[in-house]
Formats: C-alpha cells, structure tokens, sequence
C-alpha cells in the first residue's frame, strides 16, 4: 500500500497541463493563413513590402495587447484603450501643429496626459471599488468626448517629418542584421545559463527546455530577419514593439511585480493574506497602460501624419481578441506576453490578408469575431482536459 501510494505521489504532470498550448497552436495558425493568404493572393502576401506593412500595423495592437494583457493578469479590463490613444494623439498633434511647440513638448505633453489618463482609472478602480469594467466604459465615452469637443471632430495635421519617422522609417538592412544577431546572442545566452543554473538546483530538464527555448528564439529572430532585411529593413514601429513587448515580459516574469500580478488574478483574497499590496499594484499596473496610451498616441499620429476623429476606433476590442487569442485567461492569473504577440499577428494577419485579396472590411470583422469565439471555446476545452 505505501509503495502504491507513492508511485502515486510521483505520477507525472499530464502534458496538456505542461504545455502552453497558445505558443504552439497560434504560431502555426499565423503560418497556415499566412500561406493560404500568399496563394490566394499570388505571392502578394508575403512578399517583402507587404510584410513590412504587416508589421508596422501590427506594432501598435502588440503594444496595447501587452498592455491590457497585464491588467487582465490581475482580472482586469481596459475598454477605453482606443479613446485613451486617440485623446493622446489630439493632444500631441495639437502641441506640435497648432501651438507650434515641436516635437519634444509634444511627446512629453502627449505621454502626461496618457499617464494622467491610466491614473484616474486606476485610482477610481483600485481604491474607490468601482469595477473596472465601468470605469473604462466610462474612459471609452468620456476621453473620445473630449478629444472631439477639443477639436470639434476636425483632422489636426500635419506632423513634422522627424515625428513621422518614429513610426514609419526603416532600419538601414545591415543595421537591423547586427541588431539582431546581438538581440540573439544576448538573448541566447541569457536562457543558457539560467538553464545551466536550473540543472545545478537538481533540475535534469532543465538544460533540454534551454535549448528548446534556444532553438524557438533562433527560428523567431530569423524569420523577423528575413521579413525586415528583404524590404529595406526594420521599420522603427517594430523597434518601438518589440523594447515595449520585452519590458512587459521582463516585468511580468522577472520581477516581483509581476509575481503580484499573477497572484492577484488568480487569488485575489490569497494575495492579501500574502502580504501584497493589491490596490498598489493595480493602481500602478492602470499607470503603466496609461503611460502605453502615450506611446500608442504617439505611434498612431506618426503613422498616418495627423490626428482624425476615428483614430484607434475600437483598438480595445481587436487588444482584449489578441490576448484571449493569446490564452489570457478573462478571469486572470494567466497569460504570457509572447503568446499574446502571437494573437495580434493572427488577427492583423487576417486584416492584411483579406486587404490583400479585396475582402469587405465587415467581413473581417465578423471572420474576426468567429476566430475569437474558437479561441475561447478550444482555450477552455483544453482547460478542462489539464484540470
């Protein structure tokens, strides 16, 4: 019996509860569309220009979706994403064209009023006690309001050239090949020697997952090599993706507060009793995605060289599809940034992909809305299989 018994205690982990399954599934639906959108299209898809379109639209979602990813960690929401960044774009593009400040007051002004914005969200949810589901409706309402009345609805252009080029320049081609391999050694080694520390702890699977990681991480800089350099380069929104998407990861897996913030979805009366701070740390996780409202604002009037009326027109909803898409889980405690990067390929992807072909733009969204739907439902069958 007590032999049983601790065969028992040590029966392996089920492996659909070892694998995170969005990490594989969402990159190979990325490279099934991709494929079927290139033939349909004739090579159109993924020829270097029309890649390089692909990534400069899906740099913003990425760093909206790693944004909100963080607050649906700590169960969550943020529905006034796409007001937030187009009341920041008004301000920047008001700073810069109408009271003829330049570009350095314009960025500072436009980042203040971002973080002012996330502040006065976060302070109403973390220690008013108002869901942040009305809160954010309320921002999503109130903030576009304002940005409208401000302007009463009219186009405030143009940028100046040195603002455009934040989001829509490139990285010379030999540049982005040294910037990326040293990306890839950094990175490489970084995982290598965290593996190696695993396995002098008794961890005999550690050095294994290294490499595997090791491997991923060299087939993902390659193939971002391969889209940049073949059409003259990384465009700088990439860059602008990729230091905010590695920030947030570092964030929420390397540091305390992001042990907080998953302990705080998962269990919110567990996390008190630990000692946390909760209405610290989502005061402060609503300040950072108000500080991502500026970088959004930012990116948004640099890439279409004004600030319009529809800018970031229902932004948060296609952020909240890419992390559920990227399995963050709504009722929080779980997500992982590079999944979510995953998801907002996927549907800027489709967007791209049907541009491409001449697909109606309301078909797009309801081709997006049947994909978020499967998401969910094969995210909570898998669930229910690990449990």
């Amino acid at each position: 019996m007590e032999s049983r018994t601790m065969k028992i205690g040590m029966a392996p982990i089920p492996f659909a509860r070892r694998v995170n399954w969005q990490m594989i599934i969402v990159p190979l639906l990325v490279l099934v569309i991709a494929l079927i959108f290139n033939a349909y299209s004739e090579g159109v898809f993924l020829s270097g220009r029309n890649l390089s379109i692909l990534l400069r639209h899906t740099a913003l979602l990425a760093i909206m979706a790693s944004g909100v990813a963080l607050l649906m960690i700590m169960s969550e929401i943020d529905l006034s994403i796409g007001s937030a960044v187009y009341l920041v774009g008004v301000t920047i593009a008001t700073v810069e064209t109408s009271w003829g400040f330049g570009l350095g007051p314009a960025i500072v002004a436009g980042l203040a009023v971002g973080l002012m914005l996330g502040l006065w969200q976060g302070f109403w949810v973390a220690y008013v006690g108002v869901p942040s589901f009305i809160v954010t409706l309320a921002g999503l309402l109130s903030f576009r309001g304002v940005g409208l009345y401000w302007t009463n609805a009219r186009t405030v252009s143009p940028m100046s050239e040195s603002h455009v080029v934040l989001s829509e320049a490139f990285i010379p081609p030999t540049l982005t090949l040294v910037l990326g391999t040293a990306i890839f050694v950094l990175a490489a080694a970084l995982i290598m020697v965290a593996a190696l520390r695993g396995q002098g702890r008794g961890d005999q699977a550690a050095f294994r997952r290294g490499l595997l990681r090791t491997a991923f991480l060299g087939a993902l800089v390659l193939a971002c090599l391969w889209v940049t350099v073949s059409y003259r380069g990384a465009p700088t929104a990439f860059l602008w993706a990729f230091v905010v998407s590695a920030a947030m990861w570092v964030l929420l897996e390397r540091s305390v507060f992001g042990r907080n913030a998953y302990m705080i979805g998962a269990n919110r009366a567990a996390a008190r009793l630990s000692g946390i701070n909760v209405p610290l740390n989502i005061f402060l996780g609503f300040a950072l995605m108000g500080f991502l409202y500026g970088v959004g604002g930012l990116l948004y009037t640099a890439r279409l060289n004004a600030s319009t009326a529809n800018d970031a027109l229902f932004l948060e909803l296609d952020a909240i599809a890419a992390c559920v898409i990227g399995g963050v889980a709504l009722s929080g405690g779980k997500g992982r940034i590079l999944a979510v990067l995953g998801g907002a390929l996927l549907l800027m992807s489709i967007d791209n992909g049907m541009s491409v072909m001449g697909v109606s733009s309301f078909v797009q969204q309801i081709v997006k809305g049947l994909i978020l739907l499967i998401a969910v439902t094969v995210d909570i069958r898998l669930r229910r299989k690990a449990a």
